[in-house]
């Protein structure tokens, strides 16, 4: 069963972090270089659309199997770094939350008004807590690669 756990956490993450990863070091830089802001807000806006409900389903593969994993099996025997790695993964689910529930929903709200500038400022916003989470992702990942269960 820890196998199924492992594997259906380490989807979540690829997912999630691999996700981060591509927005914020490919895609953005590439629409950066080639859109002007009328077209690249757009096309960011559409990338999150689909991109977000995905890292839904990864937070809830992660937290499902993160606790089966946590409580389930390693119980009291769980190492400091399996508490390291569950304090970020919150860190990251809340700020998850701030960018779904804020800067991403009033950029939406700015781009049908026809508010670029606006827009623009919660793109902003979001890229840069995306590159907190990514950091944060990645640390995780170095942890939980580098302490076996």
């Amino acid at each position: 069963m820890l196998s199924a756990y492992i594997t259906l956490h380490l989807l979540g993450v690829i997912v999630w972090v691999g996700g981060m990863f591509f927005a914020h070091m490919a895609l953005r830089p590439a629409a950066v270089e080639v859109l002007e802001p009328p077209h690249r807000l757009p096309l960011m806006k559409r990338t999150l659309d689909r991109f977000f409900p995905w890292v839904w389903v990864a937070i809830g593969l992660i937290l499902f199997s993160g606790y089966a994993i946590l409580m389930g099996i390693l119980g009291a025997q769980a190492g400091v770094y399996v508490h390291i790695m569950h304090a970020i993964a919150l860190i990251m689910v809340a700020l998850f939350c701030y960018i779904y529930f804020l800067p991403y929903r009033q950029m939406g709200q700015h781009l049908k008004a026809g508010d670029l500038p606006a827009a623009g400022a919660q793109l902003l916003v979001i890229r840069r807590i995306i590159g907190m989470n990514l950091v944060l992702g990645l640390i995780t990942t170095v942890i939980g690669a580098g302490k076996p269960f």
